[in-house]
């Protein structure tokens, strides 16, 4: 369909909004360019995909052989770095408080002599959880080296004893435990934050510049009326204004996964039309919602307020980094009414996991719903706000009916 055949009210509409856009050159700024910086600089935090060499100290009271080659793993694990050996524990722990280190492997006095006689010496790690990810990854990385190390010294004592390979091993693991993790093997961080921080971002901006379009219209003199009598109807006045940024929150949104599935070659196994599908509805249920605010919100500061109040914690709601299901139920229902929720669901379903369709379409219809409840009540509300024709203009009117 040729802008010619539009119906007129809508094409006026949107050449209005075109014109609105062109004029500021900071709305244009953040339509496109902004967001694109902030995905670039993200990409770039998060190239190196998992966290390498985080510092660790060591307090060595022992000063063995035994205890240097704990240290020695220690270094050579690919998750941690060695930066410091220190001398008491009251150093290691104004390391921590410094942040010096995320971790202190303490290797107590007499380890060695302890292995000798068999008497099982401990090891202690202490990791600093306030940085619960850097604080988990060098716990269980000193840990793993520490098990290993342990595996091993009982293995030689075992076939000290006589004890055949096999069957020390046996001795030293009963049951064997075999972890294999699914979707995400390598612990990837560009699989697990930066596909869902992309979006995140990006909703702010869809429902930012929602709200800066109908706010220049409803928080004006006399603006809705003077839209009802361009558009003639609500629906051409909300498609006029809110497609042109559906059009480009669309194409900023591709711009951004063409950057991770073909720079950092993240994973994509599920269908192509319903990964499209879902990234549309998540655009124009933003729009939608960001509009709705705008229209129920005093002025635009308000509005623009209240958006960032909705919208900015929405990442905490999603069940990426805390899962929903230990969430509270004020949490759950937060998190339910946004559409970023729904959204990152149905992505990491159809990129990391590939779940067949029918697995996705509860999520898809959870996010179609709210595009029409957003939908209805945008329409209600611009309707109801565009009959508020003000009494000045009626008076000028019948003054002018009522002239010779």
């Amino acid at each position: 369909m040729t802008p010619s055949h539009l119906p007129p009210g809508f094409r006026r509409i949107w050449r209005r909004e075109l014109r609105q856009i062109a004029a500021r050159p900071s709305l244009a700024f953040m339509l496109v360019p902004l967001p694109l910086i902030l995905f670039l600089m993200l990409a770039v935090i998060f190239a190196p995909g998992l966290p390498r060499d985080l510092p660790v100290a060591v307090v060595d009271l022992d000063g063995s052989t035994v205890s240097r080659q704990i240290v020695r793993m220690a270094d050579a694990a690919a998750d941690v770095e060695v930066v410091e050996q220190l001398a008491s524990l009251s150093e290691a722990r104004q390391a921590l408080v410094a942040q010096r280190a995320y971790a202190v492997l303490l290797i107590p006095a007499g380890l060695e002599h302890d292995i000798l006689l068999g008497q099982g010496p401990e090891v202690v790690v202490f990791s600093n959880s306030q940085f619960l990810t850097a604080g988990g990854i060098v716990g269980r990385s000193l840990s793993a080296t520490v098990s290993t190390f342990s595996a091993g010294v009982s293995l030689r004592l075992l076939e000290a004893q006589g004890v055949d390979s096999d069957r020390a091993m046996d001795l030293i693991t009963p049951i064997p435990v075999q972890q294999s993790p699914l979707f995400n093997p390598s612990l990837d961080y560009i699989q697990f934050l930066l596909t869902a921080i992309m979006p995140t971002v990006l909703q702010i901006f869809i429902c930012a510049t929602a709200v800066l379009s109908f706010s220049r219209d409803h928080h004006s003199p006399n603006g809705m009326p003077r839209l009802q009598r361009i558009a003639l109807s609500p629906t051409r006045a909300i498609l006029g204004k809110l497609l042109p940024y559906t059009f480009v929150g669309t194409f900023v949104l591709l711009l951004g996964d063409v950057l991770l599935f073909n720079v950092f070659d993240a994973s994509f196994r599920g269908n192509v039309f319903v990964f499209f599908l879902n990234g549309f509805m998540f655009v124009l249920t933003c729009q939608a919602m960001g509009a709705l605010i705008a229209l129920i919100a005093k002025d635009t500061t308000g509005a623009l307020g209240m958006m960032g109040l909705i919208v900015a914690p929405s990442f905490g709601f999603a069940g990426v980094s805390f899962p929903r299901f230990g969430m509270t139920l004020f949490s759950q229902i937060w998190g339910a009414i946004i559409p970023l929720t729904p959204y990152l669901q149905l992505r990491t379903d159809q990129t990391l996991r590939g779940a067949p369709l029918e697995y996705s379409l509860p999520t898809m219809g959870w996010l179609f719903a709210q595009l029409l409840v957003f939908s209805a009540l945008l329409w209600v509300m611009t309707r109801k706000t565009m009959a508020q024709i003000p009494v000045s203009e009626n008076a000028t009117v019948k003054t002018q009916e009522s002239k010779p």
